[in-house]
């Protein structure tokens, strides 16, 4: 429900807050005293486009702010600027229009001449008609939904994968000539690394053995030698140790010096042993190394990457001959959903006939109530463009206010006062899904006992959510819970409107100037058994 509407330098309304009752609200004012206001502030907290020349002569912006009860939000606002940069918040927070009019939108519904008639809409419409759906087909509806929605996406799986499949046959060819080649390479991680040590030796062998033999030759084989030379400074140091304490760790430590080139020279002599130069070694190493430079250029860069390629290579050809099975799989689920939904959207079908029925069978006594008395009402099902989780069905319903004239799409021929009245009877039959309704021009063109009849309607509709009706007639505002009056004042520098609400005591006095535009004591005890009978008729 809607608790306040604040405007802010807001065309002639410098700063007004209206707060508003449950249940029926009317607004009434002298002609020009503003009370579109309302309705094109309204209009915009849910989603409406803005217009700078809303802005109040001499302000920068304009802002208009609603705070809600009872709802997901607390809060809504817009600010309108000369530059067209408005901002739409919500609790504060800025959003875009479209989450504005999503969640705004969904707690207020403005029907007003001119504007943008949610019930031109055939998704209202399909709504509207919904809501009259029996407990049965409500379920069905939702299954239709679930059914439509795996359908969706199965359907897309399986476009997904006959691509797939399609690509793979483009593929399979590359994909199973690359796993042949890296195959036949047996690669291991770090060969490469193993085969450049290896080949850095087999390409410097002579080197190798040169030095190795000059070192050899150096520590036991020449004349003299690093062995022969040291083991002569042991005994000789070992001589003197004998006579002197403090030489003998020295002499220890040769000692150590000289087991350590021995076993050097012996494991020198060794690896010359066993040390050959392999031309043929060379030139398999040399061919292995390029193989695998080749393959790290193709599949690379690093010898893991290779090997890591062959391994996706390898399990995407696995998955390529699980396609086919996919595939079938999918076109069987495909099918069963298809028939489901198809069965779904028939059963569908038939409910909303009986509820369209309904619909147009309740709807011409109260038009007629509401002042269109020859008005005719109906609703067609035709087969929607494209399927969707609602059904295959396109609702429309059509309308004929004047005898002997065709019905036709209410778009095309219902005037701002009668949609509204077709609105107003609308929610009457299905109920509303919106907690706060508001109604411009819905007593357009209807006097005495049709505008009584409106009042009482509204009040009804009132009943269980809150309703808001700009209005000239006095028979209408005598049905009100809370009754606001538009006035302009002239502040002596410029015009500037305000809203209050009526006490009980000065009801009476704006019906009686709603009835004969000034206040008699003819129009006060019509006024008065206005409110008596309306009182009596709730």
């Amino acid at each position: 429900m809607l608790k306040v509407l604040e405007l802010r330098d807001f065309a002639i309304a410098a700063s007004v807050a209206l707060e508003l009752a449950p249940g029926f609200n009317v607004l009434s004012g002298e002609t020009g005293a503003g009370k579109s206001l309302v309705v094109d502030a309204l209009s915009l907290l849910a989603g409406g486009r803005p217009d700078a020349g809303l802005i109040r002569s001499g302000a920068e912006f304009a802002v208009v702010q609603g705070e809600f009860e009872g709802g997901e939000i607390t809060s809504a606002s817009r600010r309108i600027v000369e530059s067209g940069r408005h901002t739409a918040r919500l609790d504060g927070e800025l959003v875009t229009v479209t989450e504005l009019a999503q969640r705004t939108g969904a707690l207020v519904a403005v029907y007003a001449q001119g504007s943008a008639q949610e019930l031109q809409s055939q998704a209202t419409q399909r709504r509207r008609l919904d809501s009259l759906l029996d407990p049965d087909a409500r379920k069905t509806l939702a299954d239709h939904a679930a059914a439509f929605d795996r359908l969706t996406a199965v359907t897309a799986d399986l476009e997904t994968a006959r691509e797939r499949q399609r690509e793979a046959e483009r593929r399979k060819e590359t994909l199973t000539r690359e796993l042949a080649e890296l195959d036949a390479a047996k690669l291991r991680q770090g060969e490469d690394s193993e085969l450049a040590a290896e080949l850095d030796q087999l390409q410097h062998a002579e080197r190798i053995t040169l030095g190795v033999g000059a070192a050899l030759g150096a520590l036991s084989e020449d004349e003299p030698n690093a062995l022969a030379i040291v083991a002569a400074a042991v005994k000789e140091l070992a001589g003197a140790a004998r006579y002197a304490q403090a030489l003998q760790p020295l002499t220890d430590e040769l000692s150590e010096a000289l087991k350590g080139l021995s076993a050097t020279a012996s494991e020198l002599e060794a690896f010359l042993a066993g040390f050959e130069t392999d031309p043929a070694r060379l030139e398999t190493v040399q061919t292995r190394l390029a193989r695998i430079e080749a393959l790290k250029r193709k599949y690379g860069p690093e010898l893991e990457d290779v090997i890591a390629y062959r391994t996706g290579v390898s399990e995407e050809l696995a998955g390529l001959a699980d396609i086919g099975d996919t595939i079938s799989r999918l076109e069987a689920e495909a099918l069963r959903l298809s028939n489901e939904v198809e069965a779904l959207a028939a059963a569908l079908t038939t409910a909303r006939r009986a509820a369209g029925d309904q619909l147009a069978d309740a709807m011409p006594p109260l038009l007629s109530e509401l002042g269109l008395p020859n008005a005719r009402f109906a609703v067609t099902l035709t087969e929607a463009r494209r399927p969707s989780t609602h059904g295959r069905d396109a609702v429309a319903f059509e309308f004929s206010a004047n005898r002997g004239e065709p019905l036709a799409p209410l778009t095309e021929v219902a005037s701002g006062g009668e949609m509204s009245r077709l609105m107003l009877a609308v929610h009457l039959v299905t109920g509303s899904e919106h907690p706060t309704l508001v109604f411009d021009e819905v007593d357009a063109g209807i006097g005495g006992a049709t505008a009584q009849a409106v009042g009482l309607l509204l009040k009804r509709l009132s009943r269980g959510r809150q309703v808001l009706v700009v209005t000239h007639l006095a028979q209408v505002a005598a049905f009100a819970d809370a009754h606001y009056v538009v006035d302009k004042r002239d502040d002596g520098a410029r015009t500037v409107a305000e809203i209050h609400r009526l006490s009980a005591a000065d009801r009476p006095r704006e019906l009686a100037r709603m009835l004969s535009g000034s206040v008699t004591e003819a129009s006060l005890q019509h006024a008065e058994e206005l409110m008596s009978a309306a009182k009596h008729m709730n």
